[in-house]
């Protein structure tokens, strides 16, 4: 009986973290490969335009010198619903996000058409599709660079900043930084903007080096 209750308990186990080790079982109705990358989505997927977001977002990434010439990954386009609930746990107002090892792409409510992502609080804020996986891309080439321990080990303005040095862009506008700067200080896009101004002035600084860039950040 002991011996039964632990394969049930087994099996829960199982069933429960298949979903962040295999997204696809979450049954995307779409799936199509891109070169390297695999793009699932709950809506079909125009072809033409996949291919020219992901050519550019590949662009962006192989500017870093963390960038390998394969970057291909695991994209998994949602509509913000249901599946994309289950797999951010409680990021649920992220644009995307990757977890370590996998190192899949899921990604909120995409719209390929218009090349866009929202994140879901209703503030009619956008990204790219192509900055939001050349960011998410970028998290998994410093992981594969300086360890697993980085997401510990070095503050979010370095980590999150140099991802949207990658990404060339970010979610707010100059003006908008400064109204939220007076607002809402604490508004949890601001450290992204800071550190992708932080880190542009030091890699413009050091000749460009990344590898100093990490070393040194605190």
């Amino acid at each position: 009986m002991r011996r039964w209750r632990h394969g049930l308990v087994g099996l829960a186990v199982l069933a429960a973290a298949a979903p962040f080790m295999a997204p696809e079982v979450l049954a995307f109705p779409y799936q199509q490969d891109f070169g390297a990358d695999r793009v699932w989505s709950t809506a079909p997927i125009p072809e033409t335009r996949m291919a020219a977001i992901l050519a550019d977002a590949n662009a962006r990434t192989r500017l870093s010198p963390l960038a390998r010439d394969d970057e291909g990954r695991r994209i998994f386009l949602t509509d913000g619903g249901w599946r994309w609930r289950v797999l951010a746990l409680r990021a649920h107002y992220a644009f995307a996000l990757t977890r370590a090892f996998r190192e899949d792409v899921i990604v909120n409510r995409s719209d390929v058409p218009t090349d866009t992502v929202h994140n879901g609080l209703g503030d009619g804020r956008t990204r790219a599709i192509a900055g939001v996986i050349a960011h998410e891309k970028c998290h998994g080439m410093e992981r594969r660079r300086f360890g697993l321990w980085v997401d510990l080990t070095k503050p979010t303005w370095l980590r999150e900043g140099y991802c949207d040095y990658v990404a060339q862009e970010s979610t707010l506008t100059d003006a908008e930084v400064t109204a939220l700067k007076k607002s809402d200080p604490n508004h949890p896009a601001l450290p992204y903007y800071e550190g992708r101004m932080k880190v542009t002035a030091i890699l413009n600084a050091n000749g460009g080096n990344v590898d100093r860039l990490f070393a040194e950040a605190r």
